[in-house]
């Protein structure tokens, strides 16, 4: 039998959300209900408000949170009722193509669906007077209840706070992941990270575990600059300088420069802030319709620039890891959080955070 739930959804692009009751369908196959604690507000939901991304509306928006686990569907193995999880966009089947080479987290059976607002089974649990309403990122936090796939929930234990657990499913292991699965910076490195946001923090913070060299970190927004400082930046600056770049490598460039923004310019200046045989990792998200120019002669300088999706990381494996790191003192989440907003009030933390930038929750 459905149940009824509050959320937040998206019916016209560039339109204020309704929050409304709506139904929600009991779990299927490998899925699961999951009463939602807290969830994150960040610019991926902007994204879809302003129309960058294609999903069929209306739509339950929210990307990342976390809750606790009230039911369970047929064949779900990893969870139980009661279980405290993060919940994470990068759900998979682990079992076709790119999950048998270990690239969970481009799954395409769980990604195709995924993009259309439905679940793995090409379906929407979420109706409203008997309306299909879609489901954002395989997640939909903006909601009292969600049903989400299996690998979409990783377990916590009870000395992780909801506060801290509900940020930690996008922006923090994308970031961390960026660093350890797709660049696997090496000791001692030198880095330029751009962008000053809680994905850039994270960079930063996984670049000091690491063990890295110089971090050159870069934010026009000088409110943020301690912030910054103070996840482990040795240089922080209002714009990318290759004089200041050069200063601090000896004149060769950086071994790594992390793009958060990736914007054309951006990805430019990154190309010429490497030394040569240098690696420019693009952790951002360009709009899906760009196009841009790149001078040649970087790559005839055996520069490289490499995508990360989710910073190439597996929920189950690496937030775990991470929330490791925040228990030993070596990642600091605390305090990631600007303000909470109630479900009622989304609207005004969308509009926070399209005038002042920061990271939001959502109460429930």
């Amino acid at each position: 039998m459905p149940i009824k739930t509050k959320a937040a959804l998206l019916e016209a692009k560039n339109q204020p959300l309704t929050v409304k009751e709506i139904s929600l369908n009991p779990p299927k196959d490998r899925e699961v209900l999951v009463k939602v604690e807290m969830a994150g507000l960040c610019r991926s939901d902007l994204n879809a408000i302003v129309g960058h991304t294609r999903y069929d509306m209306p739509l339950v928006l929210g990307h990342e949170g976390a809750g606790t686990v009230v039911d369970i569907g047929p064949n779900v193995k990893s969870l139980k009722k009661g279980d405290r999880v993060v919940l994470s966009w990068a759900a998979f089947c682990g079992d076709c193509f790119f999950c048998n080479k270990g690239l969970t987290h481009q799954c395409h059976t769980v990604a195709w669906p995924r993009g259309k607002g439905l679940l793995p089974d090409w379906t929407t649990r979420f109706s409203d007077n008997g309306k299909e309403v879609f489901h954002f990122n395989g997640v939909s936090s903006f909601s009292e209840y969600t049903v989400v796939y299996e690998t979409g929930c990783v377990p916590i234990g009870n000395d992780i706070s909801f506060d801290v657990a509900s940020v930690v499913g996008c922006s923090v292991v994308t970031g961390i992941g960026a660093v350890y699965n797709t660049a696997n910076v090496p000791e001692g490195a030198t880095s330029l990270v751009v962008g000053g946001g809680n994905v850039g923090l994270s960079i930063i913070q996984a670049l000091k575990i690491k063990g890295a060299g110089v971090i050159i970190a870069v934010d026009p927004n000088k409110e943020k600059w301690h912030a910054i400082a103070e996840a482990g930046a040795d240089i922080v600056l209002p714009e990318i300088s290759m004089d200041e770049i050069n200063k601090a490598t000896g004149g060769f460039g950086v071994d790594y420069a992390f793009d958060g923004v990736a914007t054309e310019e951006t990805l430019n200046q990154s190309l010429a802030a490497v030394r040569r045989a240098g690696t420019v990792v693009m952790v951002g998200s360009p709009h899906p319709l760009a196009k841009y120019a790149l001078s040649p002669i970087e790559f005839h300088l055996e520069k490289k620039i490499i995508g990360s999706l989710y910073g190439s990381s597996n929920p189950g494996r690496d937030i775990p890891r991470l929330l490791d790191f925040y228990r030993n003192g070596q990642l600091k989440l605390d305090g990631f959080t600007t303000a909470s907003f109630s479900l009622d009030d989304i609207n005004n933390a969308i509009k926070a955070l399209e005038d002042s930038g920061g990271k939001y929750t959502i109460t429930f």
